[in-house]
């Protein structure tokens, strides 16, 4: 990975790594397409400029090799990740990752943990109209990533916080198990008004008092799907684009966010690409911000 240089100083980098797989979606009977968004994303990512431009030499974005088998794919993904990670400066430096389905945050976080060491504390905010806490059992789901690290021990329940949470998504069944491993969880209702940023603040500052290292998690269908029609499972009612960014931003800020993912885009139910616009600019304000600014820290 290049770096570049001002003066005698070294300044920060990034990685990309896009995860172009969707067949967890299709175990869960969701729209397929969500193989395509990594490169989608690339494509307006690359595009975007502003006064405080992401320099493109300071980056390298890998697209993990798939196969037919997902099992296969999640471990490799997994692999992937912790060699791009290991490349990386973590008081500096971050890393983003694309998927893909959901499920993909299980190498993501897994491929983290492999990196960092299993005695890192590492939290994570979920940013999600769904748990993704369904069973794995038999066969891995986009629904499924949160369970399986929770129940092999690579993420504790209790630093996972679950953020503008719909009730019809999920069912009594998710509710209650998010409920017996002590779980946070932030219901979208809770958010309403006006009031995502101030309730996703109290639950990033409260989270980082736990941890040593914190991954903003976000899943494209917590979004309205007037702002992101271009996701596996849309809904009607989510957060808009200035929320989003807003969260984002703020997150850049802290110190112990390091990483930030991105899942569930998915070209070919998009609409003139917008969707796809929305998340390469989430990352692009998210690491200008990270990189090369303070960020809202208030």
């Amino acid at each position: 990975m290049e770096k570049r240089r001002l003066g005698n100083f070294c300044i920060a980098k990034f990685s990309v790594v896009g995860y172009p797989d969707d067949l967890g979606v299709k175990n869960v009977n969701g729209r397929p397409g969500a193989a395509q968004g990594p490169a989608k994303f690339s494509e307006f990512f690359l595009k975007l400029k502003g006064r405080a431009p992401v320099p493109s030499a300071l980056h390298r974005h890998d697209l993990v090799p798939m196969t037919t088998d997902l099992e296969v794919n999640l471990s490799e993904s997994a692999r992937f990740t912790a060699d791009r990670a290991r490349e990386l400066d973590f008081k500096r430096d971050a890393l983003v990752v694309v998927g893909g389905g959901h499920d993909y945050a299980y190498p993501w976080i897994k491929g983290l943990v492999q990196a960092l060491g299993p005695r890192k504390k590492i939290g994570c905010i979920n940013i999600d109209a769904h748990f993704d806490l369904r069973t794995y059992d038999p066969v891995m789901t986009s629904g499924s990533p949160f369970r399986r690290l929770i129940e092999e021990k690579i993420l504790k329940p209790e630093l996972l916080v679950e953020f503008g949470i719909q009730n019809h998504c999920n069912s009594e069944e998710l509710w209650e198990y998010a409920k017996k491993v002590k779980i946070k969880t932030v219901p979208f209702e809770q958010t309403r008004n006006g009031r995502a940023l101030s309730e996703f603040k109290k639950c990033l500052n409260a989270l980082e008092k736990k941890v040593e290292v914190l991954l903003i998690s976000v899943d494209l269908d917590a979004l309205s799907l007037a702002v992101a029609p271009g996701v596996s499972a849309p809904q009607p009612e989510g957060f808009d684009a200035s929320e989003l960014y807003q969260m984002l931003e703020f997150s850049a800020g802290r110190k112990k966010v390091i990483s930030l993912g991105l899942f569930e885009l998915s070209p070919e139910q998009d609409f003139k690409d917008v969707t796809a616009r929305l998340a390469a600019q989430s990352a692009w304000k998210f690491l200008n911000l990270k990189l090369f600014g303070k960020g809202n820290q208030k």
